[in-house]
């Protein structure tokens, strides 16, 4: 049973990049004539919603505990080799993450992590937006990125790690097939990127403008208006407790890692780059 693991804040887009997925596999597996890898395979989607877990549930340890379980059980008892399950969930906690990896391995079959990225405060602009008995407590919402364990790649529970921007146009869908059915791993230079011919270019260029903006940073951190400008409209807030170089290269590190098995436009680095800084660096 592949099994594909969304990851994300709430409100970062990820259940319409879920529902996205599932109807795309389910249009591939009947499109596929018998023998065909894959076309005897059925899709299972399960999110909070399908299985009945409230909001609420995640601010308290005991309840985010109990809806883990949840989860995880919905999982097993869906495993079978001709059965591709969604998981739609924010799966912020590595520890959950390998658990699933690991009923994954038991049945010798694939996992893949689908991690949807967007600023804290991008979420918050989208949760704003949902009906208001829809709507996430932006406190809790808050909480929940300040406890977000981000998927790591070079970890063999969150790989293969197909990340998606949250303003990318659609999932990566040959990356994902390819991954749980054909069972290759994703490419650098497939779906998601716009630009493979400059594949050695583009990773100079993410580590050149990740660390302009870094330096930047630190020129300017000790200003009085606590906002450092990168470009035109585009501003780091330092948080009122200063910031470190040590913590600046860490999360550039981070974010250059996330963005190594993709290619972003050129000149969307930078500002994706300082939305990834104001969620990480701001979260009071």
């Amino acid at each position: 049973m592949p099994l594909v693991i969304f990851s994300g804040l709430p409100s970062c887009g990820k259940s319409g990049r879920a529902n996205e997925l599932r109807r795309l596999l389910e249009e591939r597996i009947a499109s596929l004539e018998g023998g065909e890898p894959g076309f005897n395979y059925k899709v299972v989607l399960h999110s909070d919603e399908s299985l009945g877990i409230a909001k609420e549930q995640y601010r308290e340890s005991v309840t985010e505990k109990s809806l883990r379980g949840l989860q995880i059980s919905a999982v097993k008892r869906d495993l079978s080799r001709t059965t591709i399950v969604i998981l739609d969930s924010p799966a912020y906690i590595k520890g959950f993450r390998y658990q699933l990896h690991c009923e994954a391995k038991a049945l010798s079959t694939p996992c893949c992590v689908v991690h949807v990225m967007a600023s804290v405060e991008k979420c918050l602009e989208w949760n704003s937006k949902r009906s208001q008995d829809d709507q996430w407590d932006p406190e809790l919402l808050k909480q929940l990125s300040m406890r977000f364990e981000e998927p790591d790649g070079q970890s063999r529970w969150d790989s293969p790690l197909i990340p998606i921007a949250f303003d990318d146009e659609g999932v990566p869908f040959e990356d994902i097939w390819n991954a749980l059915v054909l069972k290759k791993a994703p490419q650098a230079n497939a779906a998601t990127m716009l630009k493979p011919a400059t594949a050695t270019n583009y990773l100079q260029e993410l580590d050149k403008k990740t660390q302009g903006v870094i330096l930047k940073v630190i020129e300017f951190a000790d200003m009085n208006t606590g906002r450092v400008k990168i470009e035109e409209d585009t501003f780091v807030d330092i948080p009122t407790q200063g910031v470190s170089n040590a913590q600046l290269q860490r999360l550039r590190r981070t974010f250059v890692m996330l963005n190594k098995v993709r290619s972003l436009d050129v000149d969307r680095i930078v500002p994706l780059f300082v939305d990834y800084l104001n969620s990480n660096l701001n979260r009071d």
